[in-house]
């Protein structure tokens, strides 16, 4: 299977066995995301919703919640609510802050030290996140480089998605972020907590792409990425009418 390729198996109930999967006996190794957990040899949900696996042996469930569950290694966008030491306190949507050491970033030092202000918007990856410890972020990876972590530029604007939305955005294999390039000259930033950062020429062409994003809650897939053109085409003409 591609590695990249997502594969929707069966729908799941909190206390369904999903596998049994014993590290001593089985050679191939598996990879436990949200709404599963490993415990006697056994995987179950934890969660309601659709089981999914991709080609790197990584199980999750695909559920439609409203609050944010910190997930170890999920990229977030984060928020800048005050210093406390060495650390930032950063909002990331979930039931508790998370924290930063301000050492958790490219080339920073005793002597060099990240400055952040309050409402502030961070990018970065959970290094910590269990029920008995707060999520600990960084934005930096194993290699000590930020890969494009970090703060995130004060000219774009950030806003909120459905969880399930921002999940499936973040698919390599789906093509709305790709075809909405084809038509408009943006960056963009997803967040598995459903933060979208974006930036763009214009605050119009900014408030454009968020309405795009709207079209995945009321569509499926294919019918929003096939309505990109015919959506951009229309924003174009009226933006040649004000100019």
């Amino acid at each position: 299977m591609d590695s990249d390729i997502t594969e929707s198996l069966y729908i799941v109930l909190p206390g369904d066995q999903v596998l049994r999967f014993n590290p001593e006996e089985n050679r191939d190794r598996i990879f436990i995301g949200p709404g599963l957990r490993w415990q006697d040899n056994v995987v179950r949900a934890t969660k309601p919703g659709m089981l999914k696996k991709n080609g790197k042996n990584l199980y999750f469930v695909d559920t439609h919640q409203k609050r944010y569950i910190p997930q170890k290694r999920e990229f977030v966008i984060g928020i800048v609510l005050k210093k406390k030491g060495d650390n930032y306190v950063i909002d990331i949507g979930g039931s508790e802050y998370a924290t930063i050491s301000y050492l958790s970033f490219e080339n920073a030092s005793k002597k060099t030290r990240k400055e952040m202000k309050p409402g502030d918007l961070i990018y970065g990856q959970l290094l910590v996140a269990n029920k008995d410890m707060e999520p600990e972020l960084v934005c930096i990876d194993v290699y000590n480089r930020a890969v494009g972590m970090g703060t995130l530029p004060g000219d774009g604007i950030m806003f909120t998605i459905p969880l399930h939305i921002a999940r499936m955005v973040v698919d390599p294999q789906n093509p709305f972020l790709l075809m909405m390039g084809k038509q408009i000259n943006y960056t963009v930033v997803v967040g598995f907590n459903g933060r979208v950062w974006i930036k763009a020429r214009t605050q119009r062409e900014k408030v454009a792409i968020m309405n795009a994003f709207t079209m995945l809650e009321l569509m499926p897939l294919e019918e929003a990425v096939d309505s990109i053109p015919m959506f951009f085409s229309g924003f174009s003409v009226h933006l040649r009418e004000d100019m």
